[in-house]
């Protein structure tokens, strides 16, 4: 009987940030992808702002990073600064430097500087990237309309929005990376908890000429406006004359008194021209799973938390990355049923930081700072604004200073690592200690001024050799990975410091910048297949 044919190889529904990222992870692996989107994706809504250390690292991986640096609308010398003030032209109250590490530098714990840019951009890099890969289809105004799956695939019915023509799609597998009222999640029954309706915002998208030119504007990406008349955020957009302004409202505010308290809040006279407004609501809710057989959800179609604090697209991205591997493991016959399974594992672990920190976050926004003495003068106002500050400080630093919760997520209890004896060290928010245990990202270290060992990492497994070794068990694991299809590159690497800094002589990277396992000797290639393939079970123990 001849082989099934399939119109792709995975069908994602969504173009969105995740969705494109998921293309581009498979794409880069040999998979053909068909990629649905029912809007047209041309809003202007700021949505995600922040494009995080980690992403950026990805877009480096992908070959997007100076493409995303060249499209970014903030120059070089821009202070990626936050600073909580009563009013935009009002004195500094305190100010966080280099937010979300986004100041362009060298950094020795990452490769990649975050860059603030907004989320339509992103979508059209990734966009870009996407519609130029020969294995690759994607088409907006289509919608999903339903699925069904069996042993071998998943036939799905689209429908194109401006035709009304409907065309019946077969995949190896689905992945939902539809967003928060996610089609592919409520067809699938899956339901979402945690806590709803949090925080009713309102965002508006202003035109304002002359304001960014103003002499007397201290930049900065974020101005918290803490007046408790006009207790609000705002900050530049995009190139030009776009801006920002959001705050706390109730669902029934008008848009007239909305542009009133932005005025306030500007605190001059500029004409101010409104392009759209954005209502928004929080919520801190995570599926029960993210995997029914042959379909999958990603982003924020398997989790949903407060933006305060910059992780919604970049943790979706992050799902696309650990998602892309493991689903072309599969596609290319050594990934395991727990390998995928691991997925849901795994991120579950990492959106539960996510929710638990950005939920702390959203607790204390611009008015619970707002104080009547903040504006007054002598003994009082002083006391106000140095109470203010330290309250500040003490409560917002884990929104803009997360390297410790960007960097320092880890796995645990998966079959895709091993397990290491000994409590591992707790996560800090606002503090990053590099570690090589099992499920955390793998140390970063530069090889040159330019050269990042991430850069010797390829696009399979990687084994790090950080001292002379045994070459012929070296060998003996290359050719089992090689018998099993499984794509593996030894690389070593002679750096004073970094072996040290792992902890041992080998360690063995996963696709997405994790390590696996680590030791001293190499253990028989049948147990490091087992991680790779996801087979590792909790039994796996470090070789001495």
């Amino acid at each position: 009987m001849a082989a099934e044919e399939f119109d792709a190889d995975v069908l994602i529904v969504g173009a969105g940030p995740v969705g494109l990222a998921l293309a581009t992870e498979l794409t880069m692996r040999g998979h053909t992808v068909s990629v649905i989107e029912r809007n047209d994706r041309t809003g202007v809504q700021p949505r995600a702002k922040t494009t995080n250390i980690r992403t950026m690292t990805h877009m480096r991986r992908w070959g997007l990073a100076a493409e995303m640096r060249k499209r970014s609308p903030l120059s070089p010398d821009f202070p990626r600064d936050v600073i909580f003030r009563t009013g935009l032209f009002d004195a500094p109250i305190y100010t966080f430097h280099d937010a979300f590490c986004a100041t362009p530098r060298t950094y020795e714990a990452f490769p990649e500087h975050a860059e603030f840019i907004p989320q339509y951009v992103v979508e059209s890099v990734l966009a870009d990237h996407v519609a130029a890969e020969p294995l690759a289809d994607l088409t907006f105004s289509r919608e999903l309309i339903d699925f069904e799956q069996d042993a071998e695939g998943v036939s799905a019915r689209v429908r194109d929005l401006k035709s009304g023509e409907e065309k019946r799609l077969r995949s190896r597998f689905l992945v939902g990376a539809d967003g928060g009222r996610s089609i592919v999640r409520e067809s699938l029954g899956i339901a979402m908890n945690g806590t709803r309706d949090l925080v009713f915002c309102a965002t508006l998208i202003l035109r304002i000429p002359g304001l960014n030119d103003d002499p007397d504007l201290r930049r900065a990406l974020f101005h918290w406006i803490i007046d408790p008349e006009a207790a609000s955020f705002i900050g530049p957009m995009d190139r030009g004359d776009l801006w920002y302004w959001s705050k706390v409202a109730d669902p029934d505010v008008t848009t007239a008194d909305l542009l009133d308290c932005a005025r306030r809040a500007i605190g001059r006279d500029y004409p101010i021209e409104i392009v759209t407004r954005d209502d928004w609501i929080v919520h801190s809710l995570i599926a029960d799973h993210y995997r029914e057989g042959r379909v999958f959800l990603a982003g924020d179609a398997c989790h949903l938390h407060s933006p305060f604090g910059g992780h919604g697209m970049n943790q979706g991205i992050g799902d696309a990355v650990d998602l892309g591997w493991k689903l072309s493991a599969s596609l290319r016959g050594w990934g395991s049923e727990g390998l995928l399974d691991s997925y849901t594992i795994e991120r579950q672990q990492a959106h539960r930081a996510i929710v638990d920190s950005a939920t702390e976050n959203v607790a204390s926004l611009s008015d619970h700072f707002a104080d009547p003495d903040l504006s007054r003068t002598g003994p009082v106002g002083e006391a106000a604004r140095a109470r203010t500050a330290e309250a500040i400080e003490r409560l917002k630093t884990p929104e803009f200073q997360s390297a410790g919760l960007v960097l320092g997520i880890r796995y645990t209890h998966s079959p895709a690592l091993t397990e290491e004896p000994g409590s591992d060290r707790p996560l800090e928010v606002s503090r990053y200690i590099a570690s090589a245990r099992p499920g955390h990202l793998a140390p970063h270290a530069w090889i040159d001024d330019r050269t990042s060992l991430y850069d010797r990492f390829s696009t399979g497994f990687t084994l790090l050799r950080l001292a002379e070794t045994h070459e012929g068990a070296e060998a003996a694991l290359a050719d089992a990975a090689r018998r099993e299809g499984i794509p593996l590159t030894i690389a070593g690497v002679d750096l004073p410091g970094l072996r040290q800094l792992y902890e041992a002589n080998y360690a063995l990277i996963r696709p997405d910048q994790h390590v696996g396992w680590r030791g001293d000797v190499l253990p028989t290639p049948e147990i490091l297949l087992a991680i790779m393939t996801g087979r590792a079970g909790e039994t796996v123990r470090r070789t001495a």
